[in-house]
């Protein structure tokens, strides 16, 4: 997908959101326990304004904290205000710019625009679920953000880390793409902070031509709903062990939270 794709899902599901929060704000959102719309809108409006100013300002180093959301019916004319404020900043700024991002492959603003499009994508969901049902979801977003938890959020361990292999490994299919992907764990003290971490589940890309143990296929929406524990399996096809979706989604709840 390319910026203006992730620009127009910014907008299209930031509304969609903000029309979930108009239908009510006081409903439970069943995949977030202990949430309601509101916490949803008011989560929602905090990232998207940390994350206009560090674009708009172009923040090299930690953004500060979010700022606190309004209380009361105001709550949907601020989440407004700043969904069109980041449109705007995200649309005027070079996408290749240098930023702080969590992710230290990539500090672009770039970045940040692919990460809100998800982050407002599954959250729409949240919210529209909040009243018993969500709207369709693009596939190819969904794909897209099959890509984005795989190679970011669950790929990957710090190079002090100890790695153990597994020989399992998994192949994913969705809309034309694919992703071939080892299990893994580490374990290892951090030098920076001395905090001891016990074989921390984890994956990474397999290269080759080996025949997986494991094969998941399944429309990009259905398969960015699953792993974000936003939709069940019943989309998904699997071959192999059927142990190996459910351990997939173990991770990526973890990796995602």
């Amino acid at each position: 997908m390319n910026i203006a794709e992730y620009l127009q899902a910014i907008r299209a599901d930031g509304q969609a959101l903000l029309d979930a929060g108009h239908q009510g704000l006081n409903s439970d959102v069943p995949t977030t326990p202990g949430w309601t719309v509101r916490d949803v809108v008011a989560h929602v409006g905090q990232v998207h304004r940390q994350k206009t100013h560090i674009v708009r300002e172009l923040l090299v180093d930690e953004a500060p904290e979010p700022p606190t959301a309004p209380e009361g019916d105001v709550l949907l004319e601020w989440f407004a205000e700043g969904l069109h404020e980041m449109s705007a900043v995200f649309s005027v700024t070079d996408p290749k710019a240098h930023v702080h991002t969590w992710h230290q492959p990539d500090q672009t603003v770039g970045f940040w625009i692919r990460r809100m499009a998800h982050e407002t994508l599954i959250h729409r969901v949240d919210a529209e679920l909040g009243h018993g049902s969500h709207t369709p979801v693009n596939a190819l977003l969904g794909a897209d953000g099959v890509d984005e938890i795989l190679e970011v959020f669950m790929s990957g361990f710090p190079p002090w880390g100890e790695v153990t292999r597994s020989p399992v490994h998994v192949r994913l299919e969705s809309e034309g793409r694919s992703w071939q992907v080892r299990f893994l764990s580490w374990s290892g003290t951090s030098p920076n902070s001395g905090k001891e971490f016990v074989d921390q589940a984890g994956i990474e890309p397999v290269t080759g031509d080996s025949k997986p143990d494991a094969v998941i296929r399944a429309p990009g929406d259905a398969l960015d709903l699953f792993l974000w524990g936003r939709g069940s399996a019943d989309g998904l096809a699997t071959e192999g062990h059927p142990s190996v979706l459910l351990y997939l989604r173990d991770l990526a709840a973890a990796s995602t939270g």
